[in-house]
Parts: C-alpha cells; structure tokens; sequence
C-alpha cells in the first residue's frame, strides 16, 4: 500500500505530473467516495487499482469539476467500446482500469521477459472524450472506449492525448509497491 502523498510524489518523479494540480484532482476523487479518504492523523493508503485511476483520470487532463466523471469512466470503458455480458470470456478485460491494473500486476511480477513486455508499452490518455489507447511494441493497439461507442472512429476534429510510456509506467509500480 502507497500514501497519497508519495502516489502524487511518484507521478510528478516518473511521469512529470505537477504536484499542484494533481492534488486538487485527488481531493475532488476523495469527496466523492472513489479514492480512500483515511482518518483524523492517518494518511490515506491506495492499492494499485487507486494509483491506476488516479493516473488514468490525472492524464485524461480534466477540468476540476470532470475529474470524478473522467474516473467513473474508466471503471467503465471496454475493449473497443463492446457491449460485454456477463458471460464473456475471462481473457478479456472488463474495462480499461482492469488493463491498467493487470499491467501494473505484470509490471510487478517476477518474469522479465513480461516486465520488458510492459516497459515496451505506450498508454495514450485522450483528452478530447473518453479514450485510453495502448500501444504494444508489436504494434497492436488495443483502445477503450465507452460501451457502444466507435473505437475506429475519432470522435472529435482534434485528438490530444497524455502519454505515458511503458517504462516510466513500471517504475511509478515498482516504487509504489
């Protein structure tokens, strides 16, 4: 388990994501139940799911007030915006916050060659509308979107995306947990 402060620490270190507006993105998350919120003298402690969120919702660049609907949606996009029920197969991730974690789960595994695999990686956060694009160094892209939504489609005239580069991805875990 990581602090908040050394999570907001970590992401300015690895990712270059000032302190001063991650903090108030994290504060808005904590009102609103998505990230612990800890008690009177003791700091809140996040697993890899929160620091995955709050990563994905820091670089989907949104204004304060989106900060909240930009993580409930990555809770909820799906591998090319496919409408999954229940009983789709396992193999497959249910949302794009699932992907980030299950990375970070590789990123902290024992097996180099998938520790490499995961430092290959490019993860693109789009700012414009709900968008998580990654990048696999065989040159797959794998891109999730709302559910119903047309991941081949760009979705406005203009497509502006946070990137963050595998490598740098892993060591935020690595030095997290």
């Amino acid at each position: 388990m990581a602090t908040l402060n050394n999570a907001l620490d970590a992401i300015e270190r690895y990712i270059g994501f000032p302190r001063s507006r991650s903090s108030g993105v994290s504060r808005r998350l904590q009102e609103s139940g998505i990230l612990p919120s800890g008690a009177p003298g003791v700091a809140p402690e996040l697993d890899q799911r929160d620091v995955c969120l709050l990563l994905a919702t820091l670089m989907s660049a949104p204004k304060l007030h989106e900060a909240v609907d930009h993580a409930r949606a990555y809770a909820a996009m799906t591998p090319g915006g496919a409408v999954l029920s229940p009983d789709a197969p396992d193999s497959i991730p249910r949302s794009a916050l699932e992907y980030l974690e299950l990375k970070s789960d590789i990123a902290l595994g024992g097996d180099p060659d998938a520790i490499d695999d995961v430092r290959g990686h490019r993860f693109e956060f789009v700012h414009g509308w709900r968008e998580l694009s990654a990048h696999t160094p065989e040159g797959t892209v794998t891109r999730f979107v709302l559910p119903g939504a047309l991941a081949s489609h760009q979705q406005a005239p203009h497509r502006i995306a946070g990137v963050v580069k595998g490598e740098a991805f892993a060591n935020l875990m690595k030095d997290l947990f």
